[in-house]
């Protein structure tokens, strides 16, 4: 009887073994996904936080258009065309910003006003006061 129990052991102690392999990889891939929960909550929440002062800019009376907009954005809260936008800054509608330089995929209406005129050698400042004209006038 001695050895079945000893035999009886040696199992268990290789289930404790598996188990502990097991329960490492369980708690490697638990921590992961906490990592990763935190990591793109921040980032949501610096989006909402960007997302509510541009809100209550927007809110003002007569809110002039900025650098930091980007195309949607405009043609949203300024009810100008597209294409005249797109004129001023000397672009298609539809370019790929992979065309600009930039190593993405995102199409051109989500970039800011200031990035593209970057990007195309533009004087932002100047391409800012023709679209404000373009909303008053």
């Amino acid at each position: 009887m001695k050895k079945h129990i000893v035999k009886g052991a040696r199992n268990n102690i290789k289930l404790k073994k598996k188990l502990n392999w097991q329960s490492i990889t369980i708690i490697a891939i638990g921590i992961i996904i906490v990592v990763l929960m935190i990591f793109y909550s921040v980032r949501a929440y610096h989006h909402y936080i960007e997302l509510e002062s541009h809100r209550h800019y927007f809110n003002q009376p007569n809110a002039p258009i900025q650098d930091w907009m980007t195309i949607r954005s405009i043609v949203r809260y300024y009810n100008l065309s597209e294409e005249k936008i797109y004129s001023e800054l000397n672009v298609s509608p539809g370019t790929i910003v992979s065309e600009l330089g930039i190593d993405n995929s995102t199409v051109i209406d989500r970039l800011t006003i200031q990035t593209i005129c970057t990007k195309k050698h533009l004087d932002c400042n100047a391409v800012i006061i023709r679209l404000n004209n373009n909303i008053t006038g």
